[in-house]
């Protein structure tokens, strides 16, 4: 549906001011601007009551939401403090990836390569 060119509505015009008359016509467009009016109002109301509806129903919503992000920001910090505390400062603490690469001179289970096909290790 597109919106009415300029011959239209003086079609339109046309059509209404020979069926009601002249006479009529200032009292049908006053009708038209009261009935304008109302609807403008009622969707006014109806706009803000359900905007109103909207809020109370997503204020748990938000509220519940922002509880996670309190919980998620918690274990953040406290992953990140565990962290910070588990640092490797000691060789017996180093991944296996760093364990390798020490060369101590002592072979001891990190110092074995991983490999899917040779389980008893390098000889």
């Amino acid at each position: 549906m597109g919106s009415l060119s300029f011959s239209e509505i003086v079609v339109i015009v046309l059509v209404i001011l020979i069926v009601f008359g002249p006479r009529r016509l200032p009292d049908l467009a006053r009708r038209a601007g009261e009935l304008m009016a109302k609807l403008r109002d009622i969707s006014s109301g109806l706009t803000e009551s359900l905007g109103t509806d909207y809020e109370a129903t997503i204020a748990p919503i938000k509220s519940v939401k922002q509880d996670f992000d309190g919980i998620k920001s918690d274990l953040t910090k406290a992953v990140t403090s565990l962290g910070t505390e588990a640092s490797p400062t000691t060789p017996e603490s180093k991944g296996p990836a760093e364990a390798k690469d020490d060369d101590d001179g002592e072979v001891g289970p990190d110092d074995v390569a991983e490999s899917d096909d040779d389980p008893v290790g390098p000889s």
